[in-house]
């Protein structure tokens, strides 16, 4: 099999049970996370013909773990914006979809600042922070009312992910195997990987192992 591979999405799970392991302080354990995505997107786009990576950083559903861990991701978002850190010294898009009322608006200003920079790469990360794939088919459904006949392109095109094209793979960390509400909608023919590990000890020999499994699925799409 040859698959092309042109979007890979990443369920970011367990960054809370990597710092009970290793006795190390949340924000430190989300850092790290953080980091990772970077080191692991850097490596894919580097050595990859794939123009999309999708990370799910924070679900609607964590904020039920109350505000102790929104505090801690509104932390590492300063030090992810910091355009003084080696981390922000990437070549590729960044995108951040989903609910970002929660954030202060200097954050959201920072944000705004990122998603300027590199525009003209073919390359984008996609990070989903507050996000529900259930509210985002209810958001785009709303929208329809406004079509006499509307098609599945007016659909997708009020998606959170209108414009970018549906994941090939996912690639879940933490040991659970379920999909938690992420992108409900545009997985429905994406092939599904699951691993033990815990966010911060994915490496990019795990990611490579991934994706050449993946290059071995017939890929029928219902056929």
């Amino acid at each position: 099999m040859n698959n092309k591979i042109n979007h890979v999405a990443f369920i970011m799970d367990g960054n809370n049970r990597w710092s009970k392991k290793n006795n190390i302080n949340r924000y430190e354990s989300y850092k790290n996370g953080a980091k990772k995505l970077i080191e692991i997107t850097n490596f894919i786009f580097e050595n990859y013909e794939i123009n999309y990576i999708s990370a799910f950083a924070l679900s609607k559903h964590n904020f039920k773990r109350g505000s102790v861990l929104i505090d801690i991701i509104k932390k590492v978002l300063i030090d992810f914006l910091d355009p003084s850190k080696e981390i922000n010294n990437y070549k590729f898009k960044v995108l951040f979809k989903g609910n970002l009322n929660f954030l202060p608006k200097k954050i959201i200003k920072n944000l705004m600042k990122v998603e300027k920079k590199n525009l003209n790469s073919k390359k984008s990360l996609i990070i989903f922070l507050n996000y529900s794939g259930k509210d985002d088919i209810l958001n785009a459904s709303k929208s329809l009312y406004k079509f006499k006949n509307p098609s599945q392109k007016n659909f997708l095109d009020h998606l959170s992910s209108a414009g970018i094209p549906d994941p090939d793979i996912l690639i879940r960390s933490g040991g659970y195997k379920r999909i938690s509400d992420f992108m409900l909608y545009q997985l429905s023919f994406t092939e599904l990987f699951f691993t033990d590990k815990l966010w911060p000890n994915i490496s990019k020999y795990d990611v490579k192992r991934f994706l050449e499994q993946f290059n071995k699925i017939d890929r029928k799409f219902g056929n």
